[in-house]
């Protein structure tokens, strides 16, 4: 097992790396200061994912504002339109934000 998971977060190091760290004000919606908003440019993850975050309404080209998050790595809530919503942490790490 511990093999296992030393090969499955060296895959998706490499794979994901590039992306979460992009140049310019593009950050994950977890990094997001509270208060911040931004347009959604890019949602990492398969169809599952992708599906999911746009029946609750984050799709690419939208804005959302972040209004809170927990200290670690608890849900976090943001604001589309006149909607607000909490979503995962592992969730929010793969939204792709930039920053407005």
């Amino acid at each position: 097992m511990h093999g296992f998971m030393r090969g499955f977060r060296h895959r998706f190091r490499r794979r994901f790396s590039r992306r979460f760290w992009p140049e310019g004000k593009q950050v994950t919606l977890a990094q997001m200061p509270t208060g911040q908003s931004g347009v959604v440019v890019e949602i990492l993850g398969g169809r599952i994912v992708t599906n999911r975050l746009s029946s609750l309404g984050i799709r690419p080209g939208l804005r959302v504002t972040k209004v809170s998050s927990m200290l670690m790595r608890g849900p976090v809530a943001v604001q589309i339109g006149n909607t607000q919503l909490a979503i995962g942490f592992g969730m929010a790490n793969r939204i792709i934000v930039e920053l407005a």
